[in-house]
């Protein structure tokens, strides 16, 4: 297997990838979703062979079924603890061994002491990704609360994104021009922001409700924006598509990693999505160009998900369709969902009531300036 050596800082990765908040308690049987104090490790090498170790092993029990024909199966992962500079190896299994700084360095590497570096290396017959921890980042508790879909610090979301991004993706087909090369969020296009913050609150509903008339408002909502901001539904299109679907993935993945005694199914991997969106709207919500296409792209696969078992079909057929550049999640929603009424266009806020919803996510996410 081949794909391209990329180097990222992932530090900032909250602020555009939409990720929760808080614990939420989703049943009357006390299943939570979030951090606990247990589930907090004291330092980065507890928590590398503790938590890590066995959500790299949860996740590739299962792995092979997230995605049709899934690439990004038997990745291992080397950790660099930044604090007391020790590396390790983690292994598909979960098996952690140390290695000495000679031995990662041979994979080809570049440690630096940022939190949130992240490497795709490909070396001595493994692949997988190069990630960097710190003490201090991983006991961050506006950083931890983000992610209740994994209910711990957060290395194994930049490991299990990024390789998506790094396997998967990295033989989809890309269009000849990409209209947002350079990540801007166009917060001055109002009105766009607007409408696609409703497109997420409704496509949001529609899954979590298995509401159809949520399902038509979204398509709607969708239609109205394509039509009228031809330049900004340029400039998210395909990020909706490679961002969009890495979250759900992401999402999917975590689910059976930081929860395996409870989300054992894709059943129950369902219940839990809508159960995080339930009782954490806001922070699988997010606005500006390019963070929000992380949540349009998601929010857009969960409910094809949900249409392809009311169709009767497979999910791999969306899921096989998505190597195409002329197609992402909720273009082919769009294009598929068998809704007999979109009814007409209808605001649901202002320009002033977006403003204060964008400002409340914010701060939901620890992320207000």
């Amino acid at each position: 297997m081949e794909f391209k050596k990329s180097a990222i800082v992932l530090g900032a990765i909250a602020a555009v990838a939409g990720l929760g908040l808080m614990t939420a308690h989703a049943n009357a049987a006390g299943t939570e979703f979030g951090i606990t104090d247990a589930r907090a490790d004291k330092d980065a090498s507890t928590y590398v062979h503790k938590t890590f170790a066995n959500q790299v092993k949860a996740y590739h029990k299962v792995a092979p079924s997230l995605w049709p024909k899934n690439k990004d199966v038997n990745q291992y992962a080397i950790i660099n603890g930044v604090d007391d500079k020790k590396f390790w190896m983690v292994t598909p299994t979960g098996k952690v061994s140390d290695m000495t700084e000679k031995e990662a360095l041979s994979y080809d590497i570049d440690p630096q002491p940022l939190a949130g570096w992240f490497l795709a290396f490909n070396a001595h017959g493994k692949s997988g990704a190069f990630m960097a921890v710190t003490n201090e980042e991983s006991h961050d508790t506006k950083r931890l609360v983000r992610y209740p879909h994994l209910g711990t610090y957060d290395l194994f979301i930049t490991y299990v994104h990024e390789m998506f991004h790094a396997t998967e993706q990295d033989s989809w087909q890309f269009p000849k021009k990409h209209y947002n090369l350079e990540h801007d969020e166009y917060m001055k296009h109002t009105d766009a922001r607007r409408v696609r913050l409703q497109l997420q609150e409704q496509l949001m509903a529609a899954y979590t409700n298995k509401s159809e008339k949520s399902l038509a408002q979204a398509l709607a909502t969708y239609r109205y924006y394509k039509q009228n901001y031809e330049k900004d539904y340029k400039a998210t299109f395909e990020d909706d598509r490679l961002e969009g679907t890495a979250y759900y993935y992401e999402i999917r993945s975590s689910l059976f990693a930081g929860y395996p005694d409870k989300v054992k199914t894709m059943k129950q991997n369902d219940a839990a999505v809508r159960t995080l969106f339930k009782q954490n709207r806001l922070a699988y919500l997010d606005s500006g160009a390019y963070a929000e296409t992380y949540n349009v792209g998601a929010l857009a696969s969960f409910v094809l998900d949900w249409q392809a078992d009311k169709q009767g079909i497979s999910r791999d057929t969306w899921k096989k369709a998505m190597d195409s550049a002329k197609t992402n999640p909720m273009d082919y929603l769009d294009k598929h969902a068998k809704i007999f009424y979109i009814p007409p266009y209808k605001a649901t806020m202002t320009n002033a009531e977006y403003k204060t919803m964008y400002k409340k996510i914010m701060n939901y996410k620890n992320l207000a300036e």
